[in-house]
Protein backbone atom coordinates (compact mmCIF):
# COMPACT_ATOMS: atom_id res chain seq x y z
CA UNK A 1 0.00 0.00 0.00
CA UNK A 2 1.65 3.20 -1.12
CA UNK A 3 2.27 6.22 1.00
CA UNK A 4 3.76 9.98 1.94
CA UNK A 5 5.51 9.26 4.85
CA UNK A 6 3.82 10.75 7.88
CA UNK A 7 0.43 10.70 6.00
CA UNK A 8 -2.47 9.52 8.40
CA UNK A 9 -5.36 7.39 6.95
CA UNK A 10 -8.47 5.84 8.22
CA UNK A 11 -8.16 1.96 7.46
CA UNK A 12 -11.14 -0.84 8.40
CA UNK A 13 -9.13 -3.98 8.90
CA UNK A 14 -7.98 -5.51 12.10
CA UNK A 15 -4.10 -5.06 11.20
CA UNK A 16 -1.76 -2.39 10.04
CA UNK A 17 -0.45 -2.83 6.55
CA UNK A 18 3.42 -2.99 5.84
CA UNK A 19 5.39 0.18 6.34
CA UNK A 20 2.04 1.74 7.89
CA UNK A 21 1.71 1.58 11.79
CA UNK A 22 -1.22 2.72 13.89
CA UNK A 23 -1.53 5.75 15.64
CA UNK A 24 -1.50 4.82 19.53
CA UNK A 25 1.12 7.10 20.79
CA UNK A 26 3.59 4.05 20.53
CA UNK A 27 7.69 5.00 20.49
CA UNK A 28 9.78 4.46 18.06
CA UNK A 29 13.48 4.54 17.20
CA UNK A 30 14.83 7.35 15.32
CA UNK A 31 17.81 5.15 14.12
CA UNK A 32 15.25 3.10 12.54
CA UNK A 33 12.49 5.52 11.35
CA UNK A 34 14.81 8.60 10.23
CA UNK A 35 12.89 9.83 7.27
CA UNK A 36 9.59 9.62 9.77
CA UNK A 37 11.23 11.50 12.77
CA UNK A 38 12.69 14.43 10.23
CA UNK A 39 8.94 14.67 9.66
CA UNK A 40 7.38 13.92 13.08
CA UNK A 41 10.36 15.31 15.15
CA UNK A 42 8.87 14.99 18.59
CA UNK A 43 5.43 16.51 18.17
CA UNK A 44 3.72 13.83 19.41
CA UNK A 45 6.20 12.81 22.19
CA UNK A 46 9.46 11.06 22.17
CA UNK A 47 12.61 11.99 23.63
CA UNK A 48 14.28 13.14 20.96
CA UNK A 49 17.77 11.71 21.08
CA UNK A 50 16.80 7.94 20.78
CA UNK A 51 13.11 7.87 20.26
CA UNK A 52 10.01 9.89 18.96
CA UNK A 53 6.41 8.99 19.40
CA UNK A 54 3.47 8.65 17.01
CA UNK A 55 0.25 10.46 16.85
CA UNK A 56 -2.17 8.95 19.48
CA UNK A 57 -5.68 9.28 17.95
CA UNK A 58 -7.10 6.22 20.22
CA UNK A 59 -10.45 7.28 21.37
CA UNK A 60 -9.53 11.07 19.69
CA UNK A 61 -11.00 12.66 16.12
CA UNK A 62 -8.63 14.93 13.99
CA UNK A 63 -8.78 18.82 13.89
CA UNK A 64 -7.09 20.70 11.31
CA UNK A 65 -4.57 23.08 12.31
CA UNK A 66 -4.88 27.02 12.51
CA UNK A 67 -7.20 29.23 12.94
CA UNK A 68 -9.93 30.95 11.41
CA UNK A 69 -12.50 34.00 12.12
CA UNK A 70 -14.49 33.17 15.47
CA UNK A 71 -12.62 29.75 15.62
CA UNK A 72 -9.83 28.66 18.10
CA UNK A 73 -6.42 28.31 17.28
CA UNK A 74 -4.88 24.66 17.51
CA UNK A 75 -1.20 24.12 17.32
CA UNK A 76 0.16 20.43 15.72
CA UNK A 77 0.46 18.04 18.07
CA UNK A 78 -2.16 19.53 20.37
CA UNK A 79 -4.37 17.56 22.89
CA UNK A 80 -7.45 18.73 24.23
CA UNK A 81 -11.44 18.25 24.55
CA UNK A 82 -13.11 15.61 27.22
CA UNK A 83 -15.44 12.42 26.76
CA UNK A 84 -17.41 13.55 29.89
CA UNK A 85 -17.99 17.00 31.11
CA UNK A 86 -20.28 18.34 34.41
CA UNK A 87 -22.21 21.07 33.93
CA UNK A 88 -22.29 23.73 36.59
CA UNK A 89 -24.07 27.03 37.15
CA UNK A 90 -21.32 28.99 35.16
CA UNK A 91 -22.12 27.00 32.19
CA UNK A 92 -25.43 28.31 32.01
CA UNK A 93 -26.00 31.52 29.82
CA UNK A 94 -28.11 34.18 31.89
CA UNK A 95 -31.80 33.70 30.97
CA UNK A 96 -35.01 34.36 32.45
CA UNK A 97 -37.93 32.35 33.07
CA UNK A 98 -41.84 33.58 33.39
CA UNK A 99 -43.89 32.70 36.32
CA UNK A 100 -47.28 31.91 37.04
CA UNK A 101 -49.17 31.35 40.03
CA UNK A 102 -52.02 32.20 42.22
CA UNK A 103 -52.20 33.50 46.09
CA UNK A 104 -54.42 33.55 48.82
CA UNK A 105 -55.47 36.66 50.60
CA UNK A 106 -53.44 36.76 53.90
CA UNK A 107 -55.99 37.85 56.46
CA UNK A 108 -57.40 37.03 60.19
CA UNK A 109 -59.14 38.71 62.73
CA UNK A 110 -57.61 35.86 65.14
CA UNK A 111 -55.09 36.34 67.58
CA UNK A 112 -51.68 36.18 66.80
CA UNK A 113 -51.37 32.45 68.76
CA UNK A 114 -54.63 31.35 67.06
CA UNK A 115 -54.88 28.22 65.05
CA UNK A 116 -55.14 29.38 61.05
CA UNK A 117 -58.77 29.88 59.62
CA UNK A 118 -59.53 26.86 57.07
CA UNK A 119 -57.81 27.90 53.62
CA UNK A 120 -56.40 30.99 54.93
CA UNK A 121 -53.00 31.70 56.67
CA UNK A 122 -51.68 33.92 59.80
CA UNK A 123 -51.54 37.19 59.34
CA UNK A 124 -50.94 39.94 62.32
CA UNK A 125 -54.10 41.95 60.94
CA UNK A 126 -56.95 42.46 58.86
CA UNK A 127 -55.48 44.41 55.73
CA UNK A 128 -54.65 42.33 52.74
CA UNK A 129 -50.85 41.75 52.32
CA UNK A 130 -50.33 40.83 48.42
CA UNK A 131 -53.67 41.56 46.55
CA UNK A 132 -56.53 43.71 46.85
CA UNK A 133 -59.63 41.43 47.96
CA UNK A 134 -62.05 40.15 45.66
CA UNK A 135 -61.11 36.97 42.99
CA UNK A 136 -59.31 37.17 40.20
CA UNK A 137 -57.13 40.36 41.02
CA UNK A 138 -53.45 40.60 39.56
CA UNK A 139 -51.01 40.22 41.95
CA UNK A 140 -48.22 43.05 42.34
CA UNK A 141 -44.89 42.54 40.34
CA UNK A 142 -42.41 41.75 43.20
CA UNK A 143 -38.95 39.84 42.86
CA UNK A 144 -38.87 36.04 43.61
CA UNK A 145 -35.75 33.95 44.15
CA UNK A 146 -35.97 30.43 43.73
CA UNK A 147 -33.56 27.87 43.84
CA UNK A 148 -32.69 25.88 40.94
CA UNK A 149 -31.98 22.29 41.37
CA UNK A 150 -28.17 21.17 39.92
CA UNK A 151 -26.86 18.20 38.37
CA UNK A 152 -25.36 16.79 41.44
CA UNK A 153 -21.81 16.79 39.91
CA UNK A 154 -22.80 13.62 37.48
CA UNK A 155 -20.69 14.10 34.25
CA UNK A 156 -22.61 13.57 30.84
CA UNK A 157 -21.33 13.05 27.84
CA UNK A 158 -19.74 14.81 25.36
CA UNK A 159 -19.62 13.12 22.74
CA UNK A 160 -20.72 13.52 18.59
CA UNK A 161 -22.11 10.05 17.02
CA UNK A 162 -19.16 8.07 16.63
CA UNK A 163 -17.87 4.32 14.95
CA UNK A 164 -14.69 3.57 16.14
CA UNK A 165 -11.96 2.88 12.92
CA UNK A 166 -8.39 2.67 13.15
CA UNK A 167 -6.00 5.67 11.93
CA UNK A 168 -2.50 4.25 10.54
CA UNK A 169 0.40 6.18 9.54
CA UNK A 170 2.61 5.45 6.61
CA UNK A 171 5.95 4.75 7.96
CA UNK A 172 7.84 3.88 4.56
CA UNK A 173 7.33 5.33 1.16
CA UNK A 174 7.44 8.65 -0.38
CA UNK A 175 9.05 11.23 1.06
CA UNK A 176 6.92 14.52 1.18
CA UNK A 177 8.46 17.67 -0.74
CA UNK A 178 8.67 20.93 0.36
CA UNK A 179 6.41 23.70 -1.50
Amino acid sequence: MDGTIGEIRMFAATFSPRFWAYCNGQLLAINQNQALFSILGTTYGGNGTTNFALPNMQSRVAVGTGTGPGLSTYQLGQLTGVENTTITAANIPLHTHVITGSAKMLTTSAAANAVAPAGNYFANDATPKYKNSGAGDTMKPATVALGLGTSGGTPISNLMPYTAISYIICLQGIFPSRN
